[in-house]
């Protein structure tokens, strides 16, 4: 925690290995990033520019995957399976039509957030055209969630006060569970 440049690198690298395929969400890096400069441990502004930065790297590396070892990918993961390959294919008409949308509404989505640059490379969409739309798309994404959690730094303290009266929490949950259940009993019978 000594060198802010150490932190920016392993934001940076993060968002980089999440984007290709590590069960990390995207959305916990940048919400603790977030949550490093509330805590001064690093600047707001450079943490929004690494985050928008290691996004779209990753989104390119994803798009070039798909651009070039598409076709292997898809015979590998699909074999010639016809119903998936069917998908496939309407997924492909769609993506011509609606493409633009596609890498913009895509991005909070996690588990189509990391196929749609791999589609898009596969598909042949135009690559500044992709990048335009993913860097439209990164930009508010990563402000938004290290903005909400730079500014909402005080109330991130609470989850830790939350472990303490979780069990209150599951006893009244399971409670509730057993009267709904009790009652849907009754009713039935």
């Amino acid at each position: 925690l000594d060198s802010e440049l150490a932190l920016y690198a392993v934001l940076f690298l993060v968002l980089i290995l999440s984007g290709i395929g590590l069960p990390i969400p995207e959305e916990a890096t940048l919400l603790f990033g977030g949550y490093l400069a509330y805590l001064e441990f690093i600047d707001f502004w450079p943490v929004v520019y690494v985050s928008i930065f290691g996004i779209v790297f990753a989104d390119s590396f994803g798009y070039f995957l798909g651009r070039f070892w598409g076709e292997g990918i898809r015979r590998f993961f699909l074999g010639r399976r016809r119903g998936p390959n069917e998908v496939i294919e309407k997924a492909k008409k769609y993506f011509d039509r609606h493409g633009e949308k596609v890498v913009i509404f895509s991005r909070p989505f996690l588990g189509v957030r990391m196929a749609v640059p791999i589609l898009a490379g596969h598909f042949r969409m135009n690559f500044l055209k992709f990048l335009v739309y993913d860097i439209l798309a990164a930009i508010p994404w990563s402000f938004f969630l290290v903005s909400l959690s730079y500014y909402l730094g005080s109330g991130l303290g609470l989850i830790t006060e939350v472990k303490e009266i979780k069990h209150t929490i599951f006893l009244f949950l399971g409670i509730a569970i057993i009267v709904y259940a009790a009652k849907k009993f009754k009713k039935k019978n």
